[in-house]
């Protein structure tokens, strides 16, 4: 039997310096009788004898063995779809990879079973890096989806990565019926969509696929999204989606973003043709934004992204205004009035940034806010309808003298050559329907817009000119008095292309920026 000796016990090593400082030459000589050899021009060294024992454990320096492969350990001995998605991704790197496929897995357990469920698999790294990419300071995954449906019954669903841990559990709150396991089931692409857009690098925004459950089925569906631990690629998303609202926040490095959707009043939704051409008319604006504030274009594009979608298909509408006394069917000529959008709030900022360290108040941001609300007045007899859309842009950013790029500045006068220019714009268009035993009485539409300018100019870090250019405009139109010709010879009453190109032609009148950006 072979006694091992603490490392510790072995005996010293005995150096001697070299006599001579050019030698290269090193005589080394290890006898289980620790013999020594001297030679004049080497240095000696004396090492017991390691023969008949063990190699010493060798550790990293962070106190891990070395060159030892980890452990994996399955919480449930299984092959089912759910567990052979996480036996490919626990291996990957990026938070993206550890979720490939997972999500859309889970859902698609609802084709044949609506039973709880829970699986994880953990890497012991006992030699370096782990099998899910680093320690517990590495990069942090958690997604939670919670649906709820028209019975009443709660679906929890969460998926989390970090610490060499993967897991995924899922657990219903009751039994589920067929329909309600079959609604789950269809939502398993669009629930995977939204993850691999959210962890993709850079993010994208993808929860279409989320917002087309069967109402009469599922009643809401919230999304969680939190990526930690990862720098600058760090991102919460909070997402919900009822028969009454539709609510989204992102906040990352860039900046954050909200768009809340009021889907309530069913009866202002106009037909598909009114809201694409409503959203395409926003996107533009937003477009046009991005280029005078000189927004970030990847933030810029998520917040496009992110406003279409919460204001794709609301479902089927209604014809009546609901909540109020006035509650009439509203007719062509309304929703041609009318944008075709449900009611909502929407704003993108960016993060400051003090890119000027000779100036440090002089700040590089953008915010952008987009809003459109409905009122409501009257009895069953006549009322009144009054819609606003607004928009405020407020930018600030530096540009190069000469080309359109920005400066590269340092604390050096020399590098000090610039226009710090700064941007404050608002917009706003009001239409105004009044109505009376569904016949419209009068139609208005008013518009505003105004710009201002304040340009800065440095040279050498002096400033030399500072110049403000504000603009503005407005204008009203009687939009009865466009259509009433229409009215009197019969045009509407045979819904007529006269008719249908008239009302067109006021939908494009009424949204804001038509005409005043």
């Amino acid at each position: 039997m072979t006694t091992l000796s603490p490392l510790n016990a072995l005996p010293a090593l005995a150096v001697t310096p070299l006599s001579n400082a050019t030698a290269s030459v090193a005589s080394v000589s290890a006898t289980a009788s620790q013999e020594s050899v001297t030679t004049s021009a080497s240095t000696i060294v004396t090492i017991p004898s390691m023969i008949g024992v063990d190699a010493p454990v060798v550790y990293t320096p962070e106190g891990k063995l070395a060159n030892v492969a980890p452990t994996v350990t399955w919480a449930q001995n299984s092959t089912d779809a759910v567990t052979l998605a996480m036996a490919g991704d626990y291996m990957s790197q990026p938070i993206s990879g550890q979720f490939y496929g997972l999500g859309s897995a889970l859902l698609d357990r609802f084709k044949t079973t609506g039973s709880d469920f829970s699986q994880s698999v953990n890497v012991a790294s006992t030699g370096g890096v782990s099998g899910l990419g680093q320690s517990a300071q590495g990069p942090q995954g958690d997604i939670k989806l919670t649906v709820k449906t028209a019975s009443g019954v709660e679906v929890d669903i969460a998926l989390d990565s970090g610490g060499g841990t993967l897991s995924v559990s899922m657990h219903s709150s009751g039994k589920l019926s067929d329909a309600e396991r079959d609604a789950l089931a269809k939502m398993a692409d669009g629930f995977q969509h939204a993850i691999d857009g959210l962890s993709a690098v850079p993010p994208t925004v993808d929860l279409s696929g989320l917002m087309d459950a069967d109402p009469s089925v599922v009643s809401s569906v919230k999304l969680q999204f939190n990526v930690t631990n990862d720098g600058s690629n760090n991102l919460a998303v909070d997402f919900s989606t009822s028969s009454a609202t539709r609510t989204l926040s992102i906040s990352g490095a860039a900046g954050k973003m909200n768009v809340d959707v009021d889907t309530s009043n069913s009866a202002l939704w106009g037909s598909d043709a009114q809201r694409s051409q409503a959203i395409a008319s926003y996107l533009k604006q937003i477009d046009n934004a991005t280029a005078r504030g000189h927004g970030n274009a990847a933030l810029m594009s998520m917040f496009k992204d992110a406003f279409s979608q919460m204001n794709s298909s609301y479902g089927t509408p209604s014809q009546q205004l609901a909540g109020t006394a006035y509650a009439p069917w509203l007719a062509q000529s309304d929703h041609a009035m009318l944008t075709g959008l449900a009611d909502f709030s929407a704003s993108v900022t960016e993060t400051p940034v003090s890119s000027n360290p000779f100036r440090l108040g002089e700040v590089d941001a953008f915010a952008y806010q987009l809003s459109q609300s409905t009122r409501t007045e009257g009895n069953l007899l006549k009322g009144t309808i009054t819609q606003t859309q607004q928009s405020h842009l407020s930018a600030s950013y530096h540009q190069a003298l000469t080309g359109t790029g920005a400066p590269v500045l340092n604390t050096s006068k020399t590098s000090q050559n610039y226009y710090y220019m700064q941007i404050n714009d608002d917009a706003d268009s009001t239409t105004q329907i009044a109505t009376e035993k569904g016949k419209l009485l009068s139609a208005s539409l008013s518009q505003s817009s105004s710009q201002s300018t304040h340009q800065s100019e440095y040279v050498r870090g002096a400033l030399v000119s500072d110049v403000t250019t504000p603009s503005s405009s407005s204008h009203s139109k009687d939009l009865l008095a466009l259509l009433k010709p229409l009215f009197e010879n019969g045009q509407a009453e045979r819904n007529s292309d006269a008719w249908q190109q008239a009302l067109a032609g006021i939908h494009s009148m009424v949204l804001l920026g038509a005409t005043t950006s």
